[in-house]
């Protein structure tokens, strides 16, 4: 017998692209689909719609549709919690409702990885697109965070998950069973349903695998990737790497580092325009791989290319990362040029200068 996969699906106030989102559901070869539509409070949610075009579409191997719509708006967090409780499979796949799956083999090969491997939780790659879905921008994870996954050791992704967030909710499909051990998402948070679940779980030793499969067409724009980060979701990111990385770093960060070296900050954005006074006024300069920006200034901060990191004297200074999302990249070319993490640089955010 089958076992039983439920791709849930959230929404509010965003209904677009339904229809392709739908579809990528309904042409999957997978035997036994259960589809769970939670909607969060929405002010005009088009139930009949929906549920019309589903049916008007469905084939057999769709043997369960539930459709939920909450009287008031409840968060990202608890909208999926609730979703879960209402699923009946043994597999659960989050799909946003502007995405779709990357073909009509996914779910069907999500499952075979389960049964092969064993796995409580897995994510995969997704291409990531312009808002009409017509344009490929990227894939993501990148081959450096993909090479940390394969290590299938769930410290190193820990501490890994720490200096910057590469695993994403909406191509991560879990076992229920990983329900059962480690609970529900932690609804404390409002917004961000991934990144203080999976900091959570390997910190606990539960490692999360990699299928080397392209799972979902992720559309850009999002809560999270739109460059727009409400103070909810500030909120959640704070809390995140205070509760669950304190630890970490607290452990890693040496004053020492830093004490009399020249200091360089990689990166121009908030993370270090909210920084401390005493980072930004021991600044040396900037750098960034933005070329439209360098050679201006940054609260006063001259910005330059990285590669005038090869003319310092790379035993006299110490490289302040300010990004969460490209730290691994900016890593690799650090390393490329000769320096070593810890020793010559590391991530700098204004949260774990809280910690530290």
């Amino acid at each position: 017998m089958n076992k039983r996969i439920s791709i849930i699906v959230l929404t509010y106030n965003n209904f677009k692209y339904y229809k392709e989102c739908i579809d990528s559901i309904l042409c999957q070869t997978y035997s036994d689909i259960e589809i769970v539509i939670s909607d969060d409070g929405s002010l005009d949610f088009p139930r009949n719609e929906i549920y019309n075009y589903i049916y008007s579409n469905i084939s057999k191997n769709i043997k369960k549709i539930t459709i939920n719509i909450n009287e008031h708006n409840l968060g990202i967090v608890k909208n999926y919690n609730k979703a879960i409780r209402l699923s009946e499979g043994d597999y659960i796949f989050y799909l946003a409702i502007d995405d779709v799956l990357y073909d009509k083999n996914v779910i069907k090969d999500v499952v075979n990885y389960f049964e092969e491997t064993g796995e409580l939780i897995f994510t995969g790659y997704k291409d990531v697109y312009n808002s009409d879905l017509n344009e490929y921008i990227k894939t993501l994870p990148r081959d450096n965070e993909v090479e940390i996954l394969k290590k299938k050791d769930a410290r190193v992704l820990y501490e890994s998950l720490c200096k910057g967030s590469f695993i994403s909710g909406s191509n991560t499909p879990f076992s229920k069973n990983l329900i059962d051990k480690y609970g529900y998402l932690d609804e404390s948070y409002c917004y961000l349903e991934d990144y203080p679940r999976y900091l959570s779980l390997t910190k606990r030793g539960c490692n999360i695998g990699f299928y080397d499969r392209k799972l979902i067409k992720y559309r850009s724009g999002g809560v999270t990737t739109s460059g727009k980060i409400s103070d909810v979701l500030r909120r959640d990111i704070r809390r995140a790497t205070i509760e669950e990385c304190s630890e970490y770093f607290q452990e890693k960060w040496n004053h020492q580092w830093i004490i009399d070296k020249k200091l360089i900050g990689w990166g121009t954005g908030d993370c270090y325009k909210n920084s401390t006074d005493y980072i930004k006024n021991n600044i040396d300069y900037l750098v960034d791989s933005n070329k439209s920006i360098q050679k201006t200034k940054i609260e006063g901060k001259l910005v330059l290319s990285p590669e005038v990191l090869l003319k310092e004297d790379i035993n006299n200074i110490f490289i302040l990362i300010f990004s969460y999302a490209n730290y691994f990249d900016i890593a690799k070319c650090l390393e490329e040029y000769g320096f070593k993490e810890y020793k010559h640089f590391f991530v700098c955010t204004p949260n774990i200068l809280e910690i530290i």
